[in-house]
């Protein structure tokens, strides 16, 4: 997961620092900026996780002992220990957060565009709609121009716009973000933006996104308005009086005074991707993708660069389980066994055609860094119970007990010593 964090954290910055230091395109750019959002979202380490399932090995068992003994129901403390959970824990729980923002910020937005429409100055204006072929509102309290809704979206000006100049503007403003959907990627943004509200470099990059709609929207405009009249008739609305509102889901024609200026001064230099540009980005996103993939494959792929003589770890396990399934006679299975295995390969073995378990120790110095994956077999298919990762001196004893009700209805207790081993002839 550290690794994971590592890598968006380099591409996001190197996204960054490219919008800052180069001339790329609106276009490029907005691509470079939805590409560095993507990868916050690319659950790599999970597939990792998956592949490396495929890979399983068997190991070399040296001695294995099981028996089951059945009991009677005692009253059982029901408690965990695996504090390896906290750290997902958490992270969920910040996903679950982001939702109640975003839910909160669409209800908000809701609640806005229901008081414009209810208001007794919204109104339908079939002069201006018969005029540019669309529907179009009247309102006051909104911004010089906006793009109400976001699957059904209908454009609104605000009454105090009355040039006729400034009128087609905002229209043809409007009516191309209808055409590119740009409410609904709005839309996309918050719910992003409300996901990762605790990632500072995520709430950038989606500002820098809202910029690039906006500067793309007056790029496809102009060629349609004209270039030379659409920059004039632009700096005469951002010089007009207009009321500016946080209006995350909707597109409006004019933003804040700084996007504003921004996006004239791009109308004016009308960027075009350069030859080294186009290398520049290439190279970025290259590098961002071939740190992904190699990240994915090295969790999934096991080390073969064994030590001289094929030295690996050679693990002794005790596993004692008890089988709840049955209310009325719960059973204890019982077995010791001791395995050898390749360092930073992942094995499997079961102790009955219910219990399995995978295991992989990598050598870290003198000490073994152990993870294992409890799972449970069922009619249903295979669940994982826990995985649980610890550290431990080689020939040092570690101890793993889970007995919580909420994972499973059974109780593991596992003791295991690693230590370094050649392979077993």
């Amino acid at each position: 997961m550290i690794v994971y964090l590592v890598i968006n954290t380099f591409v996001t910055l190197l996204a960054l620092a490219l919008l800052k230091f180069t001339h790329g395109s609106n276009n490029v750019n907005y691509s470079l900026t939805v590409f560095a959002l993507s990868v916050w979202l690319l659950p790599y380490p999970i597939l990792a996780e998956i592949l490396s399932s495929n890979n399983l090995v068997s190991p070399v068992i040296l001695s294995q002992t099981l028996t089951t003994i059945s009991q009677q129901q005692d009253n059982l403390n029901r408690y965990l220990i695996d504090y390896q959970q906290l750290c997902s824990i958490a992270l969920f729980a910040c996903f679950l957060i982001g939702l109640c923002i975003f839910a909160t910020r669409l209800k908000n937005q809701l609640s806005r565009q229901a008081i414009i429409k209810s208001s007794k100055s919204f109104r339908y204006c079939s002069a201006l709609s018969e005029q540019f072929n669309t529907s179009v509102y009247r309102a006051d309290n909104v911004p010089s121009g906006m793009l109400m809704g976001i699957f059904t979206s209908k454009i609104v000006v605000a009454n105090t716009i009355s040039q006729p100049n400034q009128l087609a503007l905002i229209i043809n403003h409007e009516k191309t973000h209808q055409t590119r959907k740009d409410n609904l990627r709005l839309m996309l943004l918050t719910l992003m933006e409300s996901l990762f509200w605790w990632n500072p470099l995520v709430k950038k990059v989606c500002a820098h996104t809202r910029f690039y709609i906006e500067a793309l929207c007056d790029e496809q405009c102009a060629k349609q308005y004209g270039q030379t009249k659409y920059q004039h008739d632009f700096a005469e609305l951002i010089l007009h009086n207009h009321q500016s509102q946080n209006l995350s889901f909707n597109c409006t024609a004019t933003s804040n005074k700084n996007n504003n200026i921004q996006r004239l001064k791009r109308l004016k230099e009308q960027r075009e991707m350069t030859i080294k540009n186009k290398l520049v980005y290439t190279l970025t996103i290259t590098t961002a993708l071939l740190l992904m993939t190699w990240h994915t494959v090295a969790l999934a792929t096991p080390n073969n660069n064994h030590q001289p003589n094929d030295l690996g770890a050679l693990v002794n396990f005790e596993l004692n389980v008890t089988d709840r399934t049955d209310t009325n006679q719960p059973s204890i299975h019982s077995s010791k066994m001791a395995m050898w295995i390749n360092f930073d390969e992942k094995a499997a073995f079961k102790i009955s055609d219910k219990f399995h378990f995978n295991f992989k120790v990598s050598q870290r110095s003198d000490v073994a860094d152990v993870e294992i994956e409890i799972l449970e077999v069922t009619a249903s298919g295979r669940k994982i119970v826990a995985k649980p990762k610890l550290s431990v001196a080689f020939n040092q004893q570690a101890k793993i007990e889970i007995d919580n009700y909420q994972l499973s209805e059974n109780a593991y207790a596992i003791s295991f010593v690693p230590s370094k081993a050649k392979k077993p002839e």
